[in-house]
């Protein structure tokens, strides 16, 4: 009895073992056609693949050959040009700062009194709109508005001469009403 239940799984091991062998000799044959054709007509008609493509994706990227690297040239660049450039921009910011802190003291009232309406028109534009429309805005003012000013040159530079009389005299009224406050002991302090 015992020998009778050994032999069905013997016999299901033997099928098992027959048929890997089978397989694995029908495929090595199978491969030397497959590498000529890879996929055969009646499996490329039934199986749908992504794109119209007809290869595997594993074959499409090469199908694990190595392929030599690109060949990248080497940069250089040279340390002079570089450094006269930073040591430009150096100068150009540290002007840039000592401007700033010139307005910032109030030694020139004048530019201190356009940076504060500059950046109260900036702080009210700024409020209408955010910052990627505000930049559109000035990017497209940059340019065109010198361009409207070559073709309309002679009817603009006569407004603009009347504009800048009428702020020079304006300013003169409220540079005599400002400095009428301020105390002469105190300018005389600040100077020294």
């Amino acid at each position: 009895m015992a020998e009778q239940s050994e032999n069905p799984i013997e016999s299901v091991m033997g099928k098992i073992s027959e048929k890997i062998h089978q397989d694995s000799s029908s495929s090595d044959s199978e491969s030397d056609s497959e590498k000529k054709s890879y996929p055969s007509e009646s499996v490329k008609d039934k199986i749908w693949r992504l794109f119209g493509r007809e290869k595997p994706v594993h074959r499409v990227l090469g199908g694990g050959k190595r392929r030599s690297p690109p060949r990248i040239p080497q940069v250089h660049l040279p340390e002079e040009p570089i450094l006269q450039v930073a040591s430009a921009l150096c100068v150009e910011i540290n002007g840039a700062f000592m401007v700033l802190r010139s307005i910032a003291a109030g030694k020139d009232l004048k530019k201190f009194l356009i940076v504060i309406a500059g950046l109260w028109v900036m702080s009210i534009v700024g409020s209408w709109c955010h910052f990627l429309t505000l930049f559109y805005i000035c990017f497209v003012l940059l340019h065109t508005v010198p361009v409207f000013y070559e073709k309309f040159e002679d009817k603009i530079d006569p407004l603009a001469e009347k504009a800048m009389i009428e702020i020079k005299r304006q300013y003169a009224v409220f540079d005599a009403k400002v400095l009428s406050k301020i105390p002469v002991a105190a300018l005389k302090a600040k100077k020294v």
